[in-house]
């Protein structure tokens, strides 16, 4: 009898810390893995940040950075930019599962398509509601006029922008954030979950490398496509001047009216 007990004593005190020790392993390894994509992908990244508010071509981008800011112009926002990955990367991806399994036990909610869009719609607005100052600082940091420095350091940015704008600037574009996340989570994470999750119950692959590689890559492709437009907006509103558009809506009209669709996809 006592030995029974025991056991079960043990047992009920194992599960929880098993789950805690298992929700801390995929933060650490969502935020670490999206840290080190951050600093190999940073280069792109400040071309594409550049074309979004001053438009030309990839190519003439890289050029003008290369020529006028040498090999730092690339990694620029690099610091705001890890901020950012420990912030909505370590939410929006670590939490993920738990959101779903959290969903599946207190809501009518089961295994589909309706779970993953809740959990990932969730997990995104948790995310830029916690971290939206990094994405401000980082996109103001890129999109500086070549040659120019806007902020002398990653502290400087958050103070003189908490200093002179208040939280309105630190926060500014929020909407636009919470858009795209939350359509990058949906075509991210939840094409990853259903393409490896058909892929498994149809016995075509393994449940490995391979499997998860396709899975990232029809995830990517499917996520760039439908975050592009919302990114373009997000961008331009963050970096406006103050009272250059009454909200985000009003940029992206703007923007519609003067570039058509080519300026939502610029």
């Amino acid at each position: 009898m006592a030995q029974s007990v025991s056991k079960e004593a043990v047992q009920i005190s194992t599960v929880p810390a098993f789950r805690s020790s298992e929700l801390l392993a995929k933060l650490v390894s969502a935020g670490s893995a999206a840290c080190i994509a951050e600093a190999i992908t940073l280069p792109l990244d400040c071309a594409k940040i550049k074309l979004q508010v001053e438009g030309g071509t990839l190519v003439s981008t890289i050029r003008t950075i290369a020529m006028t800011d040498g090999a730092k112009g690339f990694f620029r926002g690099l610091i705001p930019g890890l901020h950012r990955q420990l912030g909505f990367c370590t939410i929006r991806l670590g939490l993920y599962d738990s959101t779903k399994e959290f969903y599946m036990r207190n809501t009518p909610l089961n295994e589909g398509l309706p779970l993953r869009f809740a959990a990932g719609i969730s997990t995104a607005v948790a995310a830029v509601c916690v971290a939206q100052p990094t994405e401000v600082v980082k996109i103001r940091m890129q999109a500086a006029k070549a040659g120019t420095t806007r902020y002398s350091g990653t502290l400087s940015a958050y103070y003189k922008i908490g200093i002179t704008e208040g939280s309105k600037g630190l926060w500014s574009g929020l909407g636009p954030s919470v858009v795209r996340l939350s359509i990058c989570n949906i075509g991210e994470v939840v094409t990853y979950d259903t393409v490896k999750t058909a892929i498994l119950r149809r016995g075509w692959m393994t449940d490995a490398f391979p499997l998860h590689f396709l899975s990232a890559v029809c995830a990517g492709g499917v996520t760039t496509i439908l975050t592009s437009p919302v990114d373009v907006v997000k961008t331009r509103f963050v970096n406006s001047a103050p009272g250059e558009f009454r909200g985000a809506l009003h940029c992206a009209a703007v923007l519609a009216k003067k570039g058509g669709i080519n300026a939502e996809y610029g």
